[in-house]
């Protein structure tokens, strides 16, 4: 299990929620002043730690002390709250609201240029509501949206081993800190991205004690798609 700080556990959380410190500072009820002392690691306690694992959707014990999973049972970030997912066997339009789209069983059935691959064999799929799409900056009907489950430890714990991912193929644009599938001279990974230079990338893990920050040239490094979307399973 990694180690980490107060700070960098509610900073991940208030990250991946979608919350600043004014809006937990509201919900808590604490100034916001209380809230970056906690975000700043200025303090590493709080009378209100429960409280803010409630609002974050987190375990009090994982905020309080790293100790996993980090999400309570059923529930994950907020992209991944907003919709349910269905397992089907086939894909397209599936009603007015709702669209299908590909689940593949690895990331490596993936190609650079959002081609996938089943060996022959039709894809499972995943069901998405077309306004979760339109809200990620996805086609509405589903195109270039692909999903897979992404395996190891170095997205934990946002993302543990298993947890399904969803990409938007037809997003490659860099920007600093977003979630990326990526084919670095074939081996295919998740990572978060941030430019350190005209040529240059810095490739990121929620797992920094296992997974240390790297470094490549960026015409090493293809965009598979951008990650808007995750399921996490306790």
């Amino acid at each position: 299990m990694m180690k980490t700080t107060l700070s960098e556990r509610l900073s991940l959380a208030m990250e991946l929620t979608g919350t600043t410190q004014g809006m937990l500072a509201d919900r808590v009820g604490v100034s916001q002043p209380s809230i970056w002392k906690l975000v700043s690691g200025k303090t590493n306690s709080s009378r209100k730690l429960v409280e803010i694992a409630r609002e974050l959707k987190v375990r009090p014990e994982w905020l309080a002390r790293g100790e996993e999973p980090m999400w309570e049972e059923k529930t994950a970030p907020r992209e991944a709250r907003e919709e349910s997912v269905n397992h089907q066997d086939n894909y397209g339009s599936r009603s007015g609201d709702e669209v299908e789209v590909p689940f593949l069983s690895d990331i490596d059935f993936i190609g650079s240029d959002g081609v996938f691959s089943t060996d022959g064999q039709k894809p499972l799929t995943l069901t998405f509501a077309k306004r979760l799409l339109q809200k990620a900056g996805a086609e509405m009907d589903g195109r270039g949206v692909l999903c897979f489950p992404i395996s190891g430890d170095g997205m934990v714990p946002a993302m543990p081993d298993g947890s399904i991912l969803a990409i938007n193929t037809e997003d490659k644009k860099i920007v600093d800190g977003k979630i990326y599938a990526i084919s670095q001279n074939g081996w295919k990974r998740v990572k978060i991205l941030y430019r350190t230079g005209p040529s240059s990338l810095s490739l990121r893990s929620f797992n920094k004690d296992e997974h240390p920050d790297e470094s490549a040239p960026i015409q090493d490094v293809e965009v598979i798609g951008r990650v808007f979307w995750w399921s996490v399973t306790c």
